[in-house]
């Protein structure tokens, strides 16, 4: 009796660091409360020749307004597209309030082009998506960096105050 809740344990044990293992390994999700959470990523490996490939997100809008992706950076690649379900280009991704957006290869997608092949090959690859909150951009701001009241710092950065940028980690799937 002994002997079989020692093994049952080791094997408890061994399954809970496997799966451990096997989240390190995989895309995490991003969530930012009360705005967005990214539940999913993952990006096809590139065709034999092909200096191109397709990314997928599925993305939840948390907020009480329209966030919009606008744009995809990264380093493996030199532009990034969004495209429709009819293989069109979209200048933007509007995902209304409450919605959710489930990217695949017959839904809307990232296309990646100018890929570096040395990049793919490390199994993963950071994505820096451009999100919007609202449809409308806000006025651009100057960058602030003053002694507060309290005697920290108040900073703000340069930009568009309701533009951010988040970097997903991104798998490569054969």
């Amino acid at each position: 009796m002994y002997s079989s809740i020692k093994r049952i344990n080791r094997t408890i044990i061994l399954l809970m660091t496997l799966m451990f293992l096997q989240t390190t390994v995989q895309a995490q999700p991003i969530l930012v409360p009360g705005f967005m959470g990214i539940e999913s990523s993952y990006m096809d490996a590139p065709a034999a020749g092909s200096d191109s490939s397709n990314a997928y997100f599925t993305i939840s809008n948390l907020h009480y307004e329209p966030i919009v992706l606008l744009s995809a950076t990264g380093e493996a690649f030199g532009n990034a597209t969004f495209i429709d379900p009819d293989g069109n280009e979209l200048e933007q991704v509007v995902i209304r309030p409450g919605g959710r957006l489930v990217m695949g290869p017959n839904n809307v997608h990232l296309r990646l082009g100018e890929l570096e092949a040395e990049a793919v090959d490390e199994g993963s690859q950071d994505i820096t998506l451009l999100v919007r909150l609202g449809l409308e951009p806000e006025e651009a701001v100057e960058a602030i960096e003053e002694l507060g009241v309290m005697s920290g710092v108040r900073s703000r950065e340069a930009g568009i105050p309701n533009e951010k940028k988040y970097v997903v980690h991104v798998m490569v799937r054969d």
